[in-house]
């Protein structure tokens, strides 16, 4: 009888492992997919039942080098790094030094309305504070410079929204640059010091940061605005003290999946306050977390984006599942590509998009689409060739390669647009047509 239930066991124990193959070669499969169509580049990393489905690296790290992602690569997060700022004040909580009810005021005497606004506003983004990344001057002169508190303060403490605090959700980076000083100033030490000590150092998250500008690291990524033709738009590096608790760490999949299991597992927090920051407040979020329902069952974790890097993290606490996508390009497309894997680990079918396909044009053709076409008074768009290649380069932008899906017809691969060009009577290209945005917008082509 024991030898039969050995058996048995045995048999379990391998359609459990072939189940977890098929389910790899399934998920490997669709990331490629939208790999080959631009929608991804970066790493992935995929758990259930804590054991690893997929850990594996996709496209570029370094466009120009031609060095590769892999499960080391080093990325910038994000908002992610929200996750880690409301969680360092649970703790601070729990050590009885500040309580998330403490009104604003406590902390920054003069703040506007810091009567008004709680700590726990602050977490859940109720607290009607300007968000200082909608500054458009700011972030096109001073992101990538250095900016101590005061400066960042003037960037957003004295602009009023006119919404009161705890009565709607208004998602501002500014409420945990707010966080990260209240941090500060309870620890007695940086922000960044603060965190290694109280999670990155008792998690063994050895290759987490915050400077990703000072990184020096073989494993450091590139982040792009976009990848196109085997060519890399490069994105600037927003200085860690601007981005800061809200969007300042750096990290890896798996040093990512390190925190993701110590969420799984309730670590650093109790119990109840796990549940506390995973209650929703306003419009699905929690005490810095991303709160919704995936297959049916509840999913907790956040996403993100900075200059050159998109990130998404999402646990599923009844499968112990968790799928992490870190890309080093901003135009990359994770949230289908998520529900697509999530799909796959809850034995679903994955429902792909329609992405374009590319078709071989002989570069014969190509000579009748090359010149200069008028979209409007000053604007243009210009068609050149290299080698086998047709380019559109619009006045004052980029040239981007164009993609035949049939004769006369073109697609971008960066941006959702698409060229189709019109013959006359003689059968000569003599205008092109535009499609963008739900717009069809003509040129003719200049004589």
């Amino acid at each position: 009888m024991k030898r039969i239930l050995l058996l048995t066991a045995s048999f379990c124990m391998l359609a459990l492992g072939t189940k977890a193959q098929n389910k790899t070669k399934a998920i490997d499969s669709v990331v490629k997919v939208y790999q080959q169509h631009g929608s991804f580049n970066g790493s992935v990393l995929v758990y259930q039942y804590g054991r690893p489905v997929l850990v594996k690296g996709y496209g570029y790290r370094d466009v120009a080098k031609k060095l590769l992602n892999d499960s080391n690569t080093v990325f910038q997060i994000g908002s992610v790094t929200k996750t880690f700022t409301a969680t360092m004040i649970m703790m601070l909580q729990e050590q009885g030094k500040l309580n998330v009810k403490d009104k604003l005021n406590k902390y920054f005497p003069d703040y506007p309305d810091g009567d008004k606004i709680t700590i726990e506003n602050l977490l859940t983004h109720t607290s009607g504070i300007f968000n200082y990344t909608e500054d458009t001057s700011f972030s096109t002169i001073a992101m990538t410079q250095h900016q101590d508190r005061k400066a960042m303060m003037r960037v957003f403490k004295d602009r009023m929204t006119g919404i009161e605090p705890g009565s709607n959700f208004y998602y501002s980076n500014s409420n945990y640059l707010l966080l990260g000083y209240i941090i500060e100033d309870l620890t007695g030490k940086t922000y960044y010091s603060a965190l290694r000590s109280m999670i990155l150092d008792p998690l063994g998250m050895k290759n987490t940061g915050c400077n990703f500008a000072g990184l020096k690291s073989k494993n450091k990524a590139v982040g792009y605005f976009s990848i196109d033709d085997g060519r890399g738009d490069n994105a600037p590096v927003i200085d860690s003290s601007v981005s800061y608790a809200a969007g300042c760490i750096y990290t890896t999949v798996s040093d990512l999946n390190k925190w993701a299991t110590a969420v799984h597992r309730k670590q650093l927090l109790t119990e109840e306050d796990w549940k506390l920051v995973t209650t929703v407040y306003k419009q699905n979020y929690g005490y810095g977390w991303m709160l919704g329902e995936a297959m049916g069952k509840k999913s907790i974790g956040h996403n993100g984006g900075i200059h050159g890097f998109v990130s998404n993290m999402f646990m599923m606490p009844d499968d112990a599942s968790t799928v992490i996508l870190i890309s080093n390009k901003m135009d990359d497309e994770h949230s289908q590509l998520r529900r697509n894997i999530t799909a796959i680990l809850n034995d679903k079918k994955p429902e792909l998009p329609e992405f374009k396909t590319e078709i071989k044009l002989n570069p014969v053709y190509f000579k009748d689409y090359i010149g200069v076409y008028t979209l409007a008074p000053g604007f243009e768009i210009t068609i050149s060739q290299e080698g086998d290649a047709l380019y559109a380069q619009a006045t004052g932008q980029k040239k981007l390669r164009l993609y035949a899906e049939r004769k006369d017809f073109f697609f971008f691969k960066v941006v959702d647009a698409q060229i189709s060009f019109m013959r006359n009577d003689a059968q000569a290209v003599d205008k092109l047509a535009l499609r963008q945005n739900g717009r069809i917008m003509n040129a003719p082509k200049k004589k």
